[in-house]
């Protein structure tokens, strides 16, 4: 079997990915090195994709298997919400991210849809049944696609989750890995009670579940219908044109977004799609589109 060499994965040129391999000569030795490069660098934030169910999981169990306790090891273990978590670090995974913020829909949820649609690029595909050829024949070609996945998560990480999840912790008293899972009922009581507390306003306990609730006639509850608020969602976006909708229309709010279709699609072409404006033909064409319809 040959080495892997340090190389380059850059699917973009603003998603640079290098990498310094450690070859090692089993599973054990792997694990084993994984755990000890964790001791050494000792970060402060762990980003997954799905790895509360996966990655996590997998290392844990693989682990076990050579007499190795994560939890012992590296200080991750389940907790009782079946996440894993750390004292020391936060574990942020991304999927929670998408399932509750990105609005992307239930089928574009995995991580190569996910790359496509916020990243703006498709990630290196691989048929499962050539893997176990490559790992022994072309180990270089397999590596490049083990990393792809990696820089997906990073760049999605640090382009969306980690500027999102730490802005809401500056305005919501819980620890990065609540704001990021907790729904947005919990997340919106949170910020509730706090502005509360700085404005002086007397409000309720938050509920808690009693254990063995009785009825009024003393038999025990088996179960008891929710009760309490739900967040309702804004109504934005896309609307059907078969069901009748009643809007009220603000002119000079139409006159602010006539002037600033320019400006918009100007930043939409070359800052977030980074193509430069001189290549695109018919760039007064769509503008004046977008007028006429507004």
């Amino acid at each position: 079997l040959e080495d892997v060499e340090d190389f380059e994965y850059t699917p973009k040129p603003e998603f640079e990915g290098f990498f310094t391999i450690f070859n090692e000569p089993d599973e054990n030795a792997l694990i084993q090195r994984f755990f000890d490069h964790i001791m050494e660098v000792r970060p402060h934030i762990f980003v997954t994709y799905n790895g509360d169910f996966f990655d996590w999981p997998f290392v844990e169990t693989r682990a076990a298997i050579y007499n190795l306790n994560m939890k012992q090891e590296i200080g991750f273990s389940r907790n009782k919400e079946g996440i894993y978590a750390c004292r020391p670090a936060m574990h942020m995974d991304c999927l929670c991210w998408v399932k509750r913020d990105s609005h992307l829909p239930v089928g574009s949820q995995n991580l190569k849809a996910v790359a496509k649609a916020k990243l703006r690029y498709d990630p290196v595909e691989l048929d499962p049944e050539d893997m176990c050829r490559l790992a022994s024949e072309e180990p270089q070609v397999l590596s490049n696609y083990s990393v792809s996945d990696a820089v997906a998560t990073y760049y999605l990480y640090m382009k969306y989750v980690h500027p999102f999840i730490f802005a809401l912790c500056t305005i919501i008293p819980m620890e990065p890995d609540e704001v990021l899972r907790k729904g947005s009922g919990t997340l919106c009581e949170a910020l509730l009670m706090v502005e509360a507390f700085h404005a002086n306003i007397v409000f309720p306990n938050k509920q808690e579940s009693e254990l063995n609730k009785l009825t009024d006639d003393g038999h025990v509850l088996d179960q008891e219908t929710y009760v309490g608020g739900h967040v309702e969602a804004l109504e934005s976006g896309v609307f059907r044109a078969d069901l009748p909708c009643r809007f009220r229309m603000v002119p000079e709010a139409f006159d602010k977004l006539i002037a600033s279709v320019e400006r918009a699609l100007s930043h939409a072409i070359e800052e977030e799609e980074k193509i430069p404006l001189s290549t695109v033909t018919n760039f007064a064409e769509i503008t004046a589109d977008i007028k006429s319809k507004l």
